[in-house]
């Protein structure tokens, strides 16, 4: 396979930067949530902090009927922003990585082929058809492989924003729906 101690030297250092890269977008993406985590945390102390101050200063029980009503609507909003910066981290860590497995694939049918046109050089006459024929198996897998993976993609893509979208309207709707029916608490 290697024909002298520089193809090692380059096969090792070619290695050793995947290596590298992979480690990167995984722990790119890991930052990328533990940060969002952090975030989350500060604003629901924050946010906790008021409102135990919001409840210490009511007075009476319509109070704190308006007080739970009020904090309905930015608790459902605040959980589908959650939800959606937590899915957007996540997409763009896995485009990352598929880009990078694509790469690996290409690269590997590319040493393949790389491969056959050295073998067809040593090869006895007549094994050019064979090595064609592999040439062009694995080409069309390839351009097969690009499919599947774009449509795999888009498909996973359109799920997922649908699936934000439904559960950002449902909640919405949820939301309206218990607005209209607020008891009337008699002060």
């Amino acid at each position: 396979m290697f024909t002298s101690a520089q193809d090692f030297a380059a096969f090792n250092q070619t290695n050793l930067d995947k290596v590298v890269r992979l480690s990167s977008i995984v722990l790119s993406g890991a930052e990328r949530m533990a940060s969002l985590q952090l975030e989350l945390s500060r604003k629901l102390l924050a946010d906790n902090a008021q409102a135990v101050k919001s409840l210490s200063e009511l007075k009476d029980p319509k109070a704190l009927a308006e007080f739970q009503s009020s904090q309905a609507q930015p608790a459902i909003d605040q959980s589908l922003s959650v939800a959606r910066n937590l899915y957007d981290a996540a997409v763009q860590t896995q485009n990352e990585l598929t880009a990078f497995f694509e790469d690996q694939v290409a690269e590997s049918n590319q040493v393949v082929l790389v491969s056959l046109d050295k073998l067809t050089k040593n090869a006895p006459a007549g094994t050019d058809v064979a090595v064609n024929a592999l040439k062009t198996m694995i080409s069309t897998s390839s351009a097969a492989f690009d499919n599947v993976s774009k449509t795999a993609k888009k498909m996973g893509s359109d799920f997922a924003e649908a699936s934000v979208e439904a559960a950002a309207s449902t909640a919405k709707a949820t939301s309206a729906a218990a607005e209209r029916k607020k008891p009337v608490v008699a002060g």
